[in-house]
């Protein structure tokens, strides 16, 4: 079955939404060959290309292309964290879409400074965010980068695309889905043994809470405004779980030079909204996903959920890397 019903070779009108394609191949001159009769069918439609990709991948593209109706951009626009990331595709595709024309956009899995989780995370939420977005969007995924991850890689894209053409991909799995498999943390982290740095339970005081967490962080290695920020995400996630949990509310800090590990609990059953918290990434509505998880999840790496374990409850651990460049 080759990708020509409904979206004609990838460029054409008749599919307006997001589409999310694989190419499993290194990101040079072998990918080049085989992306570009399709990007430049797209700019004989009148479309437009972007390449955030590698340059071993850039400039064969270029080659071939040429540079008329082709934008070349910094892959570290589209990186980051999240909701960062995100809001980075939506900014591109809404700048350089004009009067109804459609995006071809070529990104590579190099882009994982911040480890390869953080990159498959955003993989699997533009598949939620951008769906309505004019985008045909390739995605080369490099095995020898991602070794053991490669198969969770691909299963982010509904696409493929092969030297037959571009294909439904039968490993395609739900954004929800991926995002549960990548941050679920059933196990408590290993710092968990140790003292924390902080221990406040039943918290009363949210102002004592904030004051005591930036007083716990002041000499630990985060910068200020990286500091700023967790305490700011951990205020949130306190008030969601004092909202929507069962009390009482514990907060656990640990601060080492490694990464910095914060862990809420309460007594209730938790949330499972993997999708949740990406709203201002996705439209003007704050509200949309709750500005709340918004903040909390671009100011950390990871915030995972999990079952307390003495099953009487649930947890929300929120980790900063200190030495990792974000």
């Amino acid at each position: 079955m080759s990708y020509s019903a409904g979206v004609e070779g990838a460029a054409g009108a008749d599919q307006r939404g997001y589409v999310h394609v694989a190419h499993r191949g290194a990101p040079g001159p072998g990918s080049a060959e085989l992306l570009a009769p399709w990007l430049q069918r797209g700019l004989t439609d009148g479309g437009a290309v972007v390449l955030a990709c590698a340059p071993g991948l850039r400039g064969p593209l270029l080659d071939r292309l040429g540079t008329e109706g082709v934008h070349v951009v910094d892959p570290d626009e589209l990186g980051g964290r999240a909701p960062d990331a995100i809001a980075g595709h939506t900014s591109l595709v809404d700048r350089l879409t004009v009067g109804g024309t459609r995006l071809h956009l070529v990104t590579d899995s190099a882009r994982t400074a911040l480890g390869t989780p953080a990159w498959l995370q955003t993989e699997a939420l533009l598949n939620h965010v951008l769906a309505d977005r004019a985008l045909v969007h390739y995605c080369v995924v490099d095995p020898d980068h991602l070794g053991a991850d490669t198969e969770r890689a691909l299963s982010c894209h509904p696409w493929t695309l092969t030297a037959e053409g571009v294909l439904p991909n039968p490993g395609r799995r739900d954004p929800a889905e991926v995002l549960r498999s990548l941050w679920s943390a059933p196990a408590p982290d290993p710092l968990e043994a140790t003292p924390p740095t902080l221990e406040v339970e039943d918290v009363g005081s949210v102002r004592q809470l904030r004051r005591a967490l930036s007083e716990s962080l002041a000499d630990g290695p985060l910068d200020p405004d990286d500091a700023e920020d967790l305490v700011l995400a951990i205020d949130e996630v306190v008030a969601n779980a004092a909202e929507h949990g069962v009390p009482p509310v514990d907060v656990r800090l640990w601060v080492t030079e490694q990464r910095v590990l914060c862990a809420v609990a309460d007594r209730g059953q938790g949330f499972d909204e993997p999708l949740a918290g990406y709203g201002p990434a996705h439209g003007t509505d704050l509200s949309v996903g709750g500005m709340g998880l918004w903040l909390a999840r671009r100011a950390v790496d990871r915030m995972t959920t999990a079952p307390l374990a003495d099953g009487d409850g649930c947890v929300v651990r929120l980790v900063v890397d200190p030495r990792r460049d974000v």
